[in-house]
């Protein structure tokens, strides 16, 4: 299958490179890009108030893929688990719930080495807070499920093999104003007012959080 992507950045990139970029990732050191050429608009923009939104092709019916978006991986706790073990996380998060992510990583980190692509939800800074929350059990099981399976961040669709880049296309780019820049924060300004109302809800929902899942199988 001949699949389109865009990749969101304030350069034009013509050839992505392997084993570059930041390995704190949400699933570590790979080329990042989406299916929603908007999305990846804003996130051209996002630092200088514009940037370029660069278009590939790629036949990834000859790739190994990780979907965490579908069965049998398609449970929740394999993504956040991955962001997890892959993002840095605040010492005092570590400190205080070494047992919630350690039920996490038994459980559910996936290994990777074996895959070329993984495709799953996509978790900036703003939307970042939400897994973190549920390690510290403030937000529901149910609410991450729900914020985040809403569709409204789209899918990251992650290079993170040789294999992988070799068969990437570049086709053309274009140019991202100051618009997208806007519409960026203003996503993150959405992402601050759910946050809030996710913890308010759940402060004495009855629906699991970690910890119940701890006790309960831990």
């Amino acid at each position: 299958m001949k699949r389109i992507l865009y990749h969101g950045s304030e350069k034009v990139i013509e050839k992505p490179a392997f084993g570059f970029g930041n390995p704190n990732n949400d699933y570590g050191l790979g080329f990042y890009c989406c299916s929603n050429k908007e999305l990846a608009k804003e996130w051209a923009a996002r630092k200088n108030q514009f940037g370029y939104v660069n278009k590939y092709y790629i036949r990834d019916d000859r790739l190994s893929i990780l979907d965490l978006t579908k069965p049998p991986y398609d449970d929740i706790l394999y993504w956040v688990t991955l962001l997890l073990f892959h993002r840095t996380l605040p010492s005092a998060l570590v400190d205080n719930h070494l047992r919630e992510i350690e039920y996490l990583r038994d459980k559910y980190l996936l290994d990777l080495s074996g895959y070329d692509v993984v495709i799953g939800y996509r978790a900036d800074d703003s939307y970042f807070r939400f897994p973190e929350a549920f390690v510290r059990s403030e937000i529901t099981l149910k609410s991450l499920v729900k914020i985040f399976k809403s569709g409204e961040l789209g899918k990251q669709y992650v290079l993170i093999s040789k294999r992988a880049f070799e068969l990437i296309t570049f086709d053309n780019y274009e140019y991202v104003g100051r618009k997208y820049y806007d519409d960026y924060y203003s996503r993150k300004d959405i992402a601050n007012k759910t946050f809030i109302e996710a913890v308010k809800n759940d402060k004495y929902s009855k629906d699991l959080t970690l910890k119940d899942l701890v006790m309960k199988n831990g």
